[in-house]
């Protein structure tokens, strides 16, 4: 029986012929090998170049989205009274709503879903129509509208870092900030940050 037997190109008892054709074939693996491993190397750095360019559209969203993330005239401004015009209100009673007003804010009072101008006047110790004028007059907005735009920054904060929070239904969470639907929850954030709640998640999930 024959037995197999490697020639190295140093052989003599290989021809001129064969020692380039062994020589040939050495340099196509070694070619083909090259032209893997550079591929390879051009896909890694395509991924890698994908992630860094999405990363960077995902800081710049947030950064347009974190625009609004306060609404005006909240918290940042409750402690500085402003004059209410055209209106009986003394300033003492001014001065003394906006302060129990501030820590209803800072309580995050108004994460309770049945809470109403005539219970926060309640609890403020004062009366719903002074508390109204107040609140639309210093804040700008309505009563209805100041616990809106509260309950919208609080969700944004609280889904932009709290990954926990991102894990839950878009009703579980619509509750949890104080609205009675996901679909009314859905809307206003959509109006206050331009994307839809889902999608806001979606993206920070993302990344």
């Amino acid at each position: 029986m024959d037995k197999l037997s490697f020639h190295s190109t140093n052989d003599p008892a290989l021809s001129i012929g064969e020692k380039q054709e062994f020589t040939i074939n050495k340099s196509f693996v070694f070619s083909v090998k090259q032209m893997y491993f550079k591929s390879l190397s051009e896909i890694s750095v395509r991924l890698i170049n994908f992630h860094r360019a999405r990363a960077r559209r995902y800081k710049n969203m947030l950064k347009n989205l974190g625009g609004p993330a306060q609404p005006s005239n909240t918290s940042d401004n409750s402690n500085k009274p402003r004059k209410v015009k055209g209106s009986s209100i003394s300033k003492e009673i001014l001065e003394a709503v906006l302060l129990k007003l501030n820590a209803f804010e800072q309580q995050k009072g108004y994460l309770d879903s049945t809470i109403s101008l005539n219970e926060l006047s309640r609890q403020l110790e004062t009366n719903s129509s002074y508390l109204s004028k107040i609140i639309n007059r210093t804040k700008g907005k309505s009563f209805k509208h100041y616990l809106n735009d509260l309950r919208i920054a609080h969700a944004f904060e609280e889904l932009n870092n709290n990954p926990q929070k991102r894990k839950f239904t878009i009703e579980a969470i619509a509750f949890d900030f104080g609205f009675r639907s996901a679909e009314s929850f859905s809307k206003k954030f959509r109006a206050a940050y331009g994307v839809y709640p889902s999608k806001f998640m979606r993206e920070l999930n993302k990344n």
